[in-house]
């Protein structure tokens, strides 16, 4: 019989209310339509746009694994209800920010209610559910989170065009406190089965949040200032130094933040890879595909958002099959056909060229989302199942930090290879700026995420080891 966490919630309350958390979330999409509105307020520049970006992604991603490893400890309910008070805090913040300042540092506070709604949500939902069903549960939640990144852009262009930018901000803060409401109004057992009772490894938690945002801010900057300079290699000094120092201190502990004995599961180790370098390669679609649909095909704004909202609905889609299917084939079988219908998917937008239609493209994002909904809901299930109940926290907090990082290596990796190919060819213009090299370049980065994408499935085709744990 299965018993709750306590002060956690019912199984389909707790599927809901983590849903609707997730979806709240990657509503943060709705920002991306507000920049050239925030810039002309503000008198910014795109360089410190994008540390509107990089701020919020940098503290939310240092964050999970301590905070998933508080929530084991005290409550992913607790936790969550703290997520969604900080994030409908910083929304009101940034939404009346008088100053680019203000507007910074509410980001860096959205940052951390987001860090405990992505730690916490998934553990309520695997700890109310049988394993059995764990995968169509976590499809159910990933569908969710998809369908706010497909409606972020839409509902950004409607507000910005209404109110302006602060209206991506303030739309949120009713949507959040309704959502608090439900979660207090909902009766939750006070079980104490599932909870870790072990102290918090400070130490260990203080170098891993130094090394990733460390490690992250190198990776984010380096092409902007250079590799070489004194800010990158300082910075990643530091984070390796941090790194190595956490992984000492995690060996030596007696309640460590994450159980280093979990990657002698050949499995484990190489889905959390698999999530790093599927999320990588998915960068080529949300940089260069933007500039594809408004400079070279000619689409207007409202026409280019809708488009690219193609890519997160698929997602959504058929994330619920996904999750059924990975409960009766196993995760293995699904996550590595996932990554081969990415692969193909991306093979097709490196065929795309200047005077291809339009219809072609869309099956390309249409045809990545559903790759990338395959493989997203049976890797989670995998690691959430790979780790005890008691660090459920920690296990949904590994899962969202490595498709982070993901994020930010594809982020760095596809603008210096874009880079770098224009270079070659004589150009030396800016990704927005076009030439006859600019659909060169293209090609070049979509082939290049193909390759890595399809030698991605191949891996996790390898043997490793049981399916699920």
């Amino acid at each position: 019989m299965m018993t709750k966490q306590r002060g956690e919630l019912s199984s389909p309350a707790a599927l809901v209310i983590a849903g609707l958390a997730a979806l709240i979330g990657s509503l943060d999409t709705a920002l991306n339509i507000a920049f050239p509105d925030l810039t002309t307020d503000f008198d910014l520049d795109v360089t410190a746009v994008q540390w509107m970006v990089v701020s919020y992604v940098l503290t939310y991603a240092c964050l999970l694994l301590p905070i998933g490893r508080i929530a084991d400890r005290w409550g992913h309910r607790l936790v969550l209800v703290v997520g969604l008070v900080v994030s409908t805090l910083a929304f009101a913040l940034a939404g009346g920010a008088p100053s680019y300042r203000w507007l910074f540092a509410a980001r860096i506070l959205q940052g951390v209610g987001v860090a405990c709604i992505s730690a916490a949500a998934p553990a309520l939902i695997t700890l109310s559910v049988s394993s059995d069903r764990r995968g169509r549960a976590l499809g159910a939640y990933q569908m969710s989170a998809a369908v706010g990144l497909a409606l972020g852009p839409l509902i950004g262009g409607v507000l910005v065009r209404a109110i302006g930018w602060r209206g991506v901000f303030w739309f949120r803060v009713p949507l959040s406190l309704v959502l608090l409401l439900a979660i207090v109004a909902v009766p939750f057992s006070r079980n104490r089965d599932a909870i870790d009772d072990r102290p918090l490894d400070l130490p260990g938690a203080g170098l891993l949040i130094v090394g990733t945002a460390a490690l992250l801010f190198v990776v984010s900057i380096g092409r902007s200032v250079g590799w070489g300079s004194h800010r990158v290699l300082i910075g990643a000094a530091l984070g390796i130094v941090a790194v190595v120092a956490f992984l000492k201190v995690e060996l030596r502990s007696s309640s460590p933040l994450i159980d280093l004995k979990l990657f002698r599961n050949p499995g484990f180790g190489l889905a959390n890879v698999l999530n790093v370098l599927s999320s990588a390669t998915m960068f080529a679609v949300w940089l260069l595909v933007p500039f594809y649909l408004v400079e070279v095909l000619g689409f207007g704004a409202i026409a280019s958002g809708a488009i690219l909202t193609v890519t997160p609905a698929c997602t959504a889609a058929v994330a619920p099959l996904a999750g059924r299917l990975a409960d009766r084939l196993g995760t293995a079988s699904v996550s590595s056909a996932g990554l081969g219908v990415e692969a193909v998917g991306l093979a097709v937008a490196s065929r795309l060229g200047a005077q291809t239609s339009g219809v072609w493209l869309v099956v390309a994002l249409a045809v990545i989302g559903l790759g990338i909904g395959l493989f997203q809901v049976p890797n989670m299930s995998f690691v959430m199942g790979s780790v005890a109940r008691s660090s459920q926290g920690v296990a949904g907090a590994m899962t969202q930090m490595t498709r982070t990082s993901g994020i930010v290596l594809g982020a760095s990796c596809v603008a210096l290879l874009f880079a770098v190919r224009r270079e070659s060819r004589g150009s030396k213009l800016s990704i927005s700026e076009l030439d006859p090299t600019w659909m060169a370049a293209f090609h070049d980065v979509f082939v290049a995420a193909t390759a890595l994408c399809t030698l991605t499935a191949i891996v996790s085709m390898l043997p490793h080891g049981p399916d699920d744990v």
